[in-house]
């Protein structure tokens, strides 16, 4: 993507970047179910799509006016972990489903295997071009709306799970919980300067929702409200930090 086209229409180049990312997701996706492959098989085909789709997010930012330190490829800042509460609200929203749903039964260790490198490859994926490309090429607008509008084009885009046939409920609880994610993590990035954080808890997020099932009974609504109440309160919080700044 030519830097003249996203300096001077950083909204739509940061959407281009979400759909690119979404589209390759949804290939990965799509390709092993058409061909019929098994449970593992199709995450092994996934897993090669996103790596794909993870190079050609490396080149856009190694093409781009910034450098990958820019878009949080470094340490984190020094004297800002205080400021995000030490991460502590992103473990508890990991710990409850564990706490509450456990762990799914009759997981193999090749499941286990298979299954961490997906979910690695997905929160790299999403969060170069989510946290890294788009975050970074809204802030020429400000931080408080690259914060706002990548995180609307996170949420706005999970509803592409719809091919994969959720219903309605699941749907848009899941584009809330995107939401506010997207959101939280846009501010940690913001004011840690690194991605790091944000792509490993992401991978260890999308690991846990694989390991202890995704069924939408009424202890999952409870977990997820619970979860949508702490990161409200936490983008509240680092919200009001940066105002202070």
């Amino acid at each position: 993507m030519k830097e003249v086209f996203s300096k001077k229409h950083p909204y739509i180049a940061a959407v281009l970047f979400g759909l690119l990312c979404t589209f390759m997701t949804a290939l990965g996706t799509a390709i092993p179910q058409i061909a019929g492959l098994k449970t593992n098989e199709r995450l092994i085909v996934t897993t090669i799509f996103l790596i794909i789709s993870i190079v050609i997010g490396f080149f856009l930012m190694y093409k781009s006016r910034y450098k990958l330190s820019e878009y949080g490829f470094r340490k984190y800042k020094n004297d800002t972990n205080h400021r995000v509460w030490w991460y502590i609200p992103l473990i508890a929203v990991e710990i409850l489903p564990i706490a509450i749903a456990g762990i799914l039964p009759g997981i193999t260790v090749l499941q286990y295997i298979i299954l961490l490198l997906f979910t690695v490859a997905v929160g790299f994926n999403e969060e170069i071009y989510f946290r890294g490309l788009a975050l970074k090429t809204i802030e020429i607008k400000g931080s408080k709306p690259a914060i706002i509008w990548s995180s609307i084009i996170f949420g706005i885009l999970h509803l592409a799970n719809a091919l994969n046939g959720k219903n309605a409920l699941y749907l848009v609880l899941q584009m809330i919980f995107a939401f506010l994610v997207g959101w939280v993590l846009a501010e940690i990035v913001s004011i840690t300067k690194s991605i790091w954080i944000v792509i490993i808890w992401h991978a260890a997020h999308d690991y846990i929702s694989s390991i202890t099932g995704e069924t939408l009974d009424t202890t999952a609504l409870i977990i997820l409200a619970i979860q949508v109440g702490i990161l409200l309160v936490y983008a509240a919080f680092i919200w009001r930090e940066m105002k202070a700044e």
